[in-house]
């Protein structure tokens, strides 16, 4: 049978937590460092040496395809951003969606709240209303304040 895990976490004070924390995060960080040379190790046998040295130690050989291909694939990534904003603009330029809404009666929110006319005027006139609603979701009683 194993035991039970103990955590007394919530126990320790923040100073505590955060030297625990901190002493993790420098745990594995040691136990990354570890791995580099490992990591490098089958990267150089992958063959990033060897692109490395075909990308960036010749250094008088002047790629045509990268030196054409660069501005046009630029122009083609305008060319879009640019369409599909005009796209937008004609798609929703018709629609105003600052319409005001119809306005609402205060006897029809009234009747929809439940509420009597007195309360409904607090409602109406307060900023800020706390409002106490009964065991039906009626409101009862509306305070103003902040």
């Amino acid at each position: 049978m194993t035991p039970p895990i103990i955590d007394h976490t919530p126990a320790r004070g923040p100073r505590k937590r955060l030297a625990s924390g901190a002493l993790t995060a420098a745990a594995w960080t040691v136990y990354a460092w570890l791995w580099v040379p490992l990591i490098t190790a089958v990267a150089w046998f992958i063959g990033v040496r060897t692109a490395y040295l075909r990308l960036y130690l010749n250094e008088n050989e002047i790629d045509a395809f990268l030196l054409l291909s660069l501005p046009v694939i630029a122009l083609i990534c305008g060319a879009l951003l640019i369409g599909w904003a005009e796209y937008n603009r004609v798609r929703f330029s018709k629609a105003d969606r600052r319409k005001r809404r119809v306005k609402t009666d205060e006897e029809q929110v009234r009747i929809a709240l439940g509420a009597s006319p007195l309360l409904a005027a607090k409602l109406r006139d307060g900023r800020i209303v706390r409002l106490a609603l009964d065991d039906d979701a009626r409101p009862v009683a509306a305070t103003s304040g902040s």
